[in-house]
């Protein structure tokens, strides 16, 4: 293969991989479109019919009236503040016992006994000695 007949190839592989070019007249056309769109009288959307309707522009004004008045003559009175309240004085009124439940840890058997610290004996807790556990 010579050297010219190589580069004639790529040079025809390089042409055929550049976008082609648009129309000439593509400018001219899109411009004349859009301009023919813009002098076109266009319908008005939901919100500026909306909007340009007397009776609905009312209607909206009297229902935020009306909502302002409703919330200004229902404020709750200085008495109904919010006061925080101590969970321990709720605690010492009353406990609820299914709660109580929930929150005691349940063992997995009545038998088993802890390893290390202490130990619940029928006095009381004893300490473990250094044998390990007693059961």
């Amino acid at each position: 293969m010579k050297p010219d007949e190589r580069d004639t190839v790529v040079e025809r592989l390089m042409e055929s991989l550049e976008p082609p070019q648009p129309p000439p007249d593509l400018r001219s056309r899109t411009l004349a479109a859009a301009r023919a769109r813009m002098a076109a009288e266009s319908t008005p959307d939901v919100w500026s019919r909306i909007w340009n309707h007397r009776g609905l522009r009312l209607a909206w004004a009297a229902a935020v009236v009306l909502l302002v008045a409703g919330h200004a003559l229902f404020v709750p009175g200085t008495g109904n503040e919010f006061r925080p309240i101590s969970p321990a004085l709720i605690a010492e009124q009353r406990v609820d016992e299914y709660l109580v439940e929930m929150l005691r840890p349940t063992r997995i058997s009545d038998n088993v006994q802890p390893i290390v610290g202490f130990f619940a004996a029928s006095n009381g807790l004893a300490e473990i000695d250094a044998e390990g556990n007693p059961s």
